[in-house]
């Protein structure tokens, strides 16, 4: 019986490493893009939307959930302690991200007007 314990453990602890990892990634990958097209969008001097805001909140969010994912296999204090930093950095930022998309929005609508 303990082995079988253990044989799961030890398949979660991957389960959480590749998950987090695939979303780490993916989150990684989306903010390089999103770079990639307000850098274009510049360089081409065009109207700058709120396009680069969504992508780094996306981004931001993949992320947070990789973090949230690995609270499944810490297992001690200091895990935790970390994981609740890095999580509370990362939500502090996407409500930055979304305050500047909401401001970015208001003053786009307001130009059109």
């Amino acid at each position: 019986m303990n082995s079988i314990v253990e044989v799961m453990e030890l398949i979660l602890s991957y389960v959480v490493v590749i998950g987090s990892l695939i979303l780490e990634m993916a989150g990684i990958l989306i903010l390089l893009v999103s770079a990639w097209q307000g850098f274009m969008r510049w360089t081409r001097h065009e109207e700058d939307g709120p396009q680069l805001e969504e992508g780094i909140s996306m981004a931001l969010e993949f992320l947070m959930c990789g973090e949230v994912l690995k609270t499944a296999t810490a297992s001690g204090v200091n895990d935790y302690i970390a994981l609740g930093a890095i999580i509370i950095l990362r939500f502090a930022l996407a409500l930055e991200v979304h305050w500047e998309m909401k401001k970015k929005k208001e003053s786009l609508e307001k130009k059109d007007s």
